[in-house]
């Protein structure tokens, strides 16, 4: 099952169906596979169990390690997200109304 959470017109909830990136084109893509390899991808790819995604419009100011690094530190889309957001508010002190940013996690099989 895909654990999905975006932030929307500065709020994070959680994101329901493709509705929620229909009509966006992402500034950028990443796949992070289930040990945590970041791979810019062109779109949002299906996920196998264990891995993620997270892409974004408009200026998100969080490196790549650091996806990597809050992937792997998170159990949930929604943990994964919030420390992502968190790092972002921390560089420019504001959430602007149009940022956009959706992370997926395909749950592990257990």
């Amino acid at each position: 099952m895909t654990d999905r959470y975006c932030l929307k017109y500065g709020r994070l909830q959680q994101a329901f169906d493709d509705e929620d990136a229909a009509g966006r084109q992402p500034s950028a893509v990443f796949h992070l596979t289930a040990d945590g390899a970041l791979h810019p991808v062109p779109g949002i790819p299906p996920l196998k169990a264990g891995e993620g995604a997270v892409a974004y419009t408009g200026d998100f100011y969080v490196e790549p390690l650091e996806i990597q690094i809050e992937f792997l530190k998170a159990g949930s889309a929604q943990k994964w997200l919030e420390a992502l957001v968190l790092r972002h508010a921390d560089r420019v002190r504001q959430i602007a109304e149009d940022l956009w940013v959706l992370a997926e996690r395909e749950e592990a099989e257990a």
